[in-house]
């Protein structure tokens, strides 16, 4: 899959046309990936390269509406789950003031047609382009003719009688409801961050935690302790990670803190994956270190039970 970041840099590439799709794709939900696979569907129909457009950062965050947003997938994933259904060219449009005041009609001709040479659109039901939102399906239908291309509408997704979203994924998540929000997902939700130096106190009651630096902007589940899969050098452990404040020590900031099961070894500077499969329990304050280790034990025994099942 080739990344454009550059429409100035596009060069030849869609001299046939394309099959595209187009959205904000925070977190590659269930419904996202219908149209990620009707897209590649149509491509390989028509014998033109498949092209998803998207955009960073998010509309809301620059428009001010949503200053402190929080991303279901980083760049880095969503790219990577978007190569994993077989894209050929990714088009990440920088999302400025400037862009957001683009007519609907400017967009479409400017970039889907002039630049991307767009001979079939899949677009979703909630998704709009182009100043005051005015770019749907409807505008798109209404130019086929005079562009010459064929559009289609894809419906929302449902599950257990609910659209698929992302913001009723971010709900699940931010109740700690991992199986929920796998549901939607398709997958267990990740993170990934670097490891770095911390207090080293869990390796004097047997369960030592590899501290992770997560990106700020990232949407973590609510506090409490999970059971999780942990990749690092090209291997999945068993684990359990704590997101909470330490009440039992300082109580100070927000940490994430994996134990992985079985392993000693040295992941200073590593960067480290983690699957996260089922909130455990609520993060509390124990009364001492004997009693955190008790518990601590009885953490483990039961996320090494959930994740031989999952």
């Amino acid at each position: 899959m080739k990344i454009i970041r550059s429409l100035e840099s596009i060069q030849n590439e869609f001299q046939n046309g394309s099959s595209l799709t187009l959205g904000n794709f925070d977190g590659i939900h269930v419904g996202h990936q219908t149209l990620l696979l009707r897209t590649v569907e149509k491509a390989k129909d028509l014998g033109l390269p498949s092209v998803v457009v998207t955009y960073f950062p998010n509309p809301s965050v620059v428009l001010g509406k949503k200053p402190n947003f929080k991303y279901l997938s980083s760049e880095t994933e969503k790219e990577e789950l978007i190569r994993g259904f077989g894209i050929d060219y990714l088009v990440v449009l920088d999302f400025t003031l400037e862009l957001s005041k683009m007519s609907a009609e400017d967009f479409l001709e400017k970039i889907m047609i002039q630049t991307l040479n767009a001979k079939h659109i899949v677009i979703g039901y909630n998704h709009f382009f182009g100043a005051e939102r005015r770019g749907d399906f409807t505008l798109l239908d209404s130019n086929k003719t005079k562009y010459g291309y064929a559009v289609e509408l894809k419906e929302a997704v449902l599950k257990k009688d609910s659209k698929i979203s992302s913001s009723l994924i971010r709900g699940f998540l931010e109740k700690g409801e991992m199986e929920e929000a796998k549901i939607l997902l398709g997958r267990n939700y990740h993170i990934t961050g670097v490891v770095f130096e911390g207090a080293k106190r869990g390796r004097t009651i047997g369960f030592p935690t590899a501290n992770i630096k997560i990106p700020e902007d990232k949407l973590l589940p609510s506090i409490g302790v999970y059971a999780c899969f942990a990749k690092f050098d090209g291997r999945d452990h068993k684990g359990m990670v704590n997101i909470g404040h330490n009440p039992t020590f300082d109580g100070i900031g927000l940490h994430v803190e994996v134990n992985v099961f079985n392993f000693d070894g040295d992941l200073y500077g590593k960067e480290v994956e983690l699957e996260i499969v089922h909130k455990i329990r609520d993060e509390k304050k124990f009364s001492g270190l004997e009693e955190l280790k008790n518990q601590l034990t009885k953490d483990k025994e039961e996320s090494i039970h959930i994740l031989d099942f999952d």
